[in-house]
């Protein structure tokens, strides 16, 4: 498996995100048209494809929040991807950015009817925390911090 890091333009890249949002759409319905403003590729700090096989298996992104927090966002793999390691290679690949920008938490958030989702999370070292302001709503949402170690390259 290989991991990049993409520009927000690349097809890779939209085409898997496109593929997010309908997944979203079947999960928690509308409540994902909410999202749109936030989820920008332009607006993330840094995305990501993972590939296999010369083909793109799946994404991932983050967000600054604060000079602390980086929010990681969408993760997604491919249906005929999963179970592979996909997931976790970019969420390990997302952190390891994230803390050589200097952040110390990663947060998260995954509707609340994606238990698979949250079993992952759990077993890369999240704990789950209050609801944090996600535009789905409480309701709709489990949200994850995890802690990271800052990277003493960092430049």
């Amino acid at each position: 498996m290989e991991i990049r890091f993409v520009d927000a333009d690349n097809a890779d890249f939209l085409a898997l995100v496109q593929q997010l949002d309908e997944y979203y759409f079947q999960v928690v319905g509308e409540v994902h048209r909410r999202y749109a403003k936030y989820n920008d590729p332009h607006l993330l700090n840094a995305r990501m494809a993972a590939y296999q096989g010369g083909k793109a298996a799946g994404c991932g992104a983050w967000k600054k929040i604060d000079d602390q927090t980086a929010e990681i966002k969408r993760i997604f793999v491919a249906p005929d991807c999963r179970r592979q390691g996909v997931a976790s290679a970019l969420i390990r690949a997302l952190e390891q950015d994230v803390a050589a920008h200097g952040y110390t938490r990663a947060i998260l958030e995954t509707a609340r009817t994606t238990d698979d989702s949250a079993a992952l999370y759990h077993k890369l070292g999240y704990q789950e925390i209050a609801y944090y302001g996600s535009p789905a709503g409480a309701e709709n949402c489990r949200c994850f911090e995890k802690m990271l170690a800052v990277e003493e390259s960092r430049t």
